[in-house]
């Protein structure tokens, strides 16, 4: 009796992290140029693509200055028409942005 349990715990378990893990969402990397961006900042299109954006999402500005990269803060209002921009993609959805001025 006491092997049945032990073993009907530990499937369970076992299903349960196989789930877990196998559900998981992984995100990728985009990379193009803004074409398209909502008024009030929730949608945007780059190089075609069309994306919606997080509430809380990241947003940075990088810049070259004399051959060294540099990494400011900055908001969605930022973002202009035109910027190439790399964003950080998890199911559709814009986690981070990251606007590239040193692409003009």
């Amino acid at each position: 009796m006491r092997k049945k349990w032990l073993f009907i715990i530990c499937l369970g378990i076992m299903f349960f992290f196989l789930t877990y893990t196998g559900f998981t969402r992984s995100h990728y990397y985009f990379n193009g140029k803004v074409t398209a961006i909502s008024k009030n900042y929730d949608y945007i299109n780059v190089s075609g693509e069309d994306f919606y954006i997080a509430q809380n999402c990241r947003v940075a500005i990088h810049k070259e200055v004399n051959g060294a990269f540099f990494e400011n803060p900055a908001s969605l209002r930022d973002i202009k028409i035109g910027d190439w921009v790399t964003i950080k993609v998890i199911d559709n959805l814009v986690t981070e942005i990251l606007i590239e001025r040193y692409k003009r």
